[in-house]
């Protein structure tokens, strides 16, 4: 089921899905992350995102039955998920047994897996990514924007929504500065260095597929080579307005709260025309209250869902949350922190 038939969820089922929530929606920004948003051409139920997280359980780098359950038990009617960080093309990876999209088996694999998820009437999207952190020559870097399209074309043809292009980390954002940082200490070129591979990249996937299918990831506070946080604002200002031009559906900014108390991506949410989606350590009250706020239009969670797969019922009714055990976090067990985290409807029926 992909874009063309899946757009919109029916009006009836997000009066059901948001019912619950009336009344404390009146009760100002303690239920801000239950209320409705419409991105671009998908109408959300909730402002809670599945956040992109690598779970290191695909073998051969093909997605297995385990996925599709992983997945399936964490979509809600309205719901925005987005999946794990998945190879454009053969890499070197710091995790073992990580998805790809490149090749005919993979793209198969997915499609059941987005099927399950469109049935629960839940909106999905592919983190496309490459996880090589390097200077690119040129050659190279011609080749991989190239990768990033046809990823994103078999994506749609799996069924997905949309891609999610992951720049955050060091992967594509400041691929260039070590190569041409020598060339000139003029602020201005070093950002367009900086941003060309990554901009190069989401202008072929735009092209390909259509910037209402289109998310970018960054992570602004993070540091690469000689590059200091004030110079990263500035990049981050600088790649937001260059995003503007391709009329892409959004960009999902990475803060980690939990490292970077005093950051601020306001700077960013001016700049950036489209959906904002921030991420990193928040709470329900923290997420609740940046909506709120303004500061962004939809949050994900990233630890908090991988533990509980029911996450934005739990908010509804403050109910308490599982805790996440991070020894299982990349183990690649097919079940133990996978997909074992019981809903609570399971907790009740156990007791």
């Amino acid at each position: 089921m992909g874009l063309e038939t899946w757009m919109l969820v029916e009006e009836e089922e997000l009066e059901l899905v948001m019912s619950n929530g009336e009344d404390d929606n009146k009760a100002g920004h303690e239920q801000a992350l239950l209320t409705p948003y419409q991105m671009g051409p998908f109408l959300l139920a909730h402002r809670i995102v599945h956040a992109p997280m690598t779970r290191c359980r695909a073998s051969g780098g093909v997605p297995q039955p385990e996925t599709l359950l992983y997945y399936q038990q964490r979509s809600s009617p309205g719901g925005l998920l987005v999946a794990e960080a998945t190879q454009v093309m053969p890499a070197e990876s710091e995790y073992g047994d990580v998805p790809g999209i490149y090749s005919v088996e993979q793209a198969e694999a997915w499609k059941d897996i987005v099927k399950a998820v469109h049935d629960k009437k839940a909106v999905f999207f592919s983190e496309i990514w490459h996880s090589a952190r390097k200077t690119l020559s040129e050659s190279e870097s011609k080749m991989l924007v190239q990768k990033f399209r046809i990823a994103a074309r078999n994506a749609i043809s799996a069924g997905f929504d949309g891609v999610e292009i992951h720049g955050a980390h060091g992967y594509l954002v400041g691929h260039e500065l070590l190569r041409e940082r020598g060339d000139s200490g003029v602020e201005t070129i070093i950002q367009k260095n900086a941003c060309r591979n990554a901009l190069e990249i989401v202008e072929a996937v735009v092209d390909e597929i259509g910037g209402h299918r289109v998310g970018f990831r960054f992570s602004p506070f993070t540091e690469y080579t000689d590059y200091k946080i004030s110079d990263q604002i500035k990049l981050g200002v600088y790649l937001a307005e260059e995003l503007n031009k391709h009329k892409i559906l959004y960009c999902h900014f990475l803060e980690r709260m939990d490292l970077n108390k005093d950051a601020s991506i306001e700077p960013f949410r001016n700049a950036f025309k489209g959906t904002v989606i921030t991420s990193g350590g928040y709470t329900r009250e923290g997420g609740n209250a940046a909506i709120a706020s303004g500061k962004a239009d939809l949050i994900a969670y990233g630890r908090l869902f991988l533990s509980n797969p029911d996450l934005p019922k739990r908010f509804q009714l403050k109910a308490p949350l599982n805790k996440y055990d991070r020894g299982t976090f990349y183990s690649g067990t097919k079940v133990k922190g996978y997909t074992d985290y019981p809903t609570l409807e399971e907790l009740e029926f156990q007791s």
